[in-house]
């Protein structure tokens, strides 16, 4: 059966995290009620046939594994499964909320109707907060084209809203990016000014409209490493790009000025998103070739 939108979501089934996924699918199930929709879940550390603390509607396929994976590698396991059952093409769109996220009154049911009214509206996303507004208006009034640096600063995995072709067309999560690598960040990142290089129309809405617990200013440090990565792979082949790759520069300079990042930590963001890796080797090389400055 056709479904308006698929949702794929992971949730710690050991972690105490029942009534956050239940508020998800609650909000979920009143803004859609008499609408179609799907969720792939993956529960971590569950135990097949184990039932589950949370309120599980039927539309939603639940996972388990017995371990914990890293975000990125969980996302990408259930975009395999959704591949596998040819979901993508029983439904035109696809979001990615985690399990304490959640939707107010009004949001979900608009944004999915401004899909349905622009078919060339391929990527929509907008702000979250842990006290969402409900919108007051037409999102389309308060829709604009984003830049490069609200792409990334904004769209999270929480936010974005996608047709389905351009998750296929753009793959998976980078598996060496996210909660649970090494580079503990920046898949979100990553995966959106993927989407947006690849849209047709993209629009973004400066509102908190979803739910989702406030930015922690103080683990900007935390999360820098791997956000840098993704800004310096997108820049390598997008030279336009470059403001925003030098604005993350001087945040994370700030950052060791203030002493929230060591000088240590800096530079080991920096070996390893100016390297091979995200396109910059090859892209000194091409440029050395072709006569310019390395």
């Amino acid at each position: 059966m056709a479904s308006e939108i698929l949702f794929i979501t992971t949730t710690d089934a050991a972690g105490g995290r029942s009534s956050d996924l239940e508020r998800l699918l609650s909000s979920i199930e009143s803004a859609l009620a008499g609408r179609s929709w799907r969720m792939l879940l993956l529960a971590q550390r569950a135990d097949p046939g184990t039932d589950s603390a949370a309120d599980i509607p039927d539309n939603v396929q639940v996972e388990t594994i017995p371990h914990r994976i890293s975000l990125s590698r969980a996302r990408n396991l259930l975009l395999q499964k959704a591949r596998e059952q040819g979901l993508f093409a029983q439904a035109p769109l696809v979001a990615f909320p985690d399990d304490d996220c959640w939707y107010p009154d009004g949001s979900l049911e608009r944004i999915l109707n401004l899909f349905r009214i622009d078919q060339a509206l391929d990527f929509w996303f907008c702000g979250y907060q842990s006290k969402p507004q409900s919108p007051a208006r037409a999102l389309s009034v308060d829709m604009k084209p984003p830049s490069g640096f609200q792409v990334a600063a904004k769209a999270s995995s929480n936010t974005i809203f996608l047709r389905s072709r351009i998750v296929e067309n753009i793959g998976g999560f980078d598996e060496e990016l996210g909660v649970g690598t090494e580079n503990n960040g920046g898949e979100d990142t990553d995966y959106a000014l993927r989407a947006f290089a690849q849209s047709r129309k993209c629009r973004f809405v400066d509102q908190a409209l979803i739910g989702h617990r406030d930015h922690d200013p103080r683990l900007r440090s935390h999360y820098f490493r791997g956000s840098l990565i993704a800004i310096a792979r997108h820049t390598a082949t997008r030279p336009a790009s470059l403001a925003l790759l030098l604005r993350k520069l001087m945040v994370g300079s700030t950052l060791v000025a203030t002493r929230r990042m060591s000088s240590h930590d800096f530079r080991a963001a920096l070996r390893v998103a100016f390297s091979a890796k995200t396109g910059w080797a090859f892209a000194s090389a091409q440029r050395r070739s072709n006569g310019g400055a390395a």
